[in-house]
């Protein structure tokens, strides 16, 4: 009777409870010292493996990447060389229509100032007007001398000549008109700053006719189609990559 009284406890019998089991296999690992260190050795190569694998992608990654570089580098420099030829260009036209514009403008003031002059000059003699017959000295391209004489007998020979003197000789007497307040400045009888008009305005017609043509000219080039150059790739390189 006393051999079957004895309860088997679910740990001791093999289809035991779940804990039964996890308790036996910490018994297991506890006798045997070598199970654990496998697993921990196999652990270790599994993340020696990864570390492998990271690696090697790593440098995949990096080798396409400079592929890449490679194969961009020659475009990007293109392009770079491109645009700087065009921000040249772009320059070199910028500064020789603003030359040409500067030019054409300063003679135009020129001759302006030049007949706003010559009415002054005009108005200040017919304002205090003298009379007087004039002996021609000297004639050149710019500056015809005559010397007359004043009612208080003096000598006058205008330093800056006589105004509009065209075809005065020399040794020629011709009437002259004088500013009582400036016997300096003299003009031929009859003549006046109308004169001075059709020269002015004949220079500045043919000034700013030159100044289109090359202004068109400018606009020209800047609005031509632009020939881009193209990039020859050896073959060689080609197989390679």
């Amino acid at each position: 009777m006393a051999e079957d009284a004895v309860v088997s406890t679910p740990g001791d019998t093999p289809g035991g409870t779940p804990g039964g089991t996890a308790v036996d296999a910490r018994a297991a690992d506890a006798a045997d010292p070598s199970t654990g260190a496998g697993d921990k050795i196999t652990g270790s190569a599994g993340a020696t493996d990864a570390a492998g694998d990271g690696t090697l992608d790593a440098a995949v990654r990096a080798s396409a990447q400079a592929e890449a570089d490679e194969l961009r580098g020659p475009r990007f420099a293109q392009a770079r060389a491109v645009w700087g030829a065009i921000r040249t260009q772009a320059r070199d036209l910028r500064r020789a229509t603003l030359i040409t514009l500067g030019l054409a403008c300063l003679v135009t003031a020129s001759c302006v100032i030049l007949v706003v002059g010559a009415y002054t000059n005009d108005f200040k003699i017919t304002a205090r007007p003298g009379v007087a017959a004039a002996e021609v000295m000297s004639a050149s391209y710019n500056r015809t001398v005559v010397r007359f004489s004043t009612p208080d007998s003096a000598v006058r020979v205008p330093r800056d000549g006589v105004l509009y003197p065209g075809g005065l000789q020399v040794g020629q007497v011709v009437r002259v008109e004088y500013d009582q307040a400036n016997p300096d400045l003299v003009r031929v009888a009859g003549r006046g700053a109308w004169l001075t008009l059709v020269p002015a305005l004949t220079i500045v017609l043919v000034v700013w006719a030159v100044a289109g043509g090359v202004l068109w000219l400018l606009h020209r080039a800047k609005t031509r189609p632009r020939r881009e150059p193209v990039m020859v790739v050896d073959s060689s390189d080609l197989l390679r990559r």
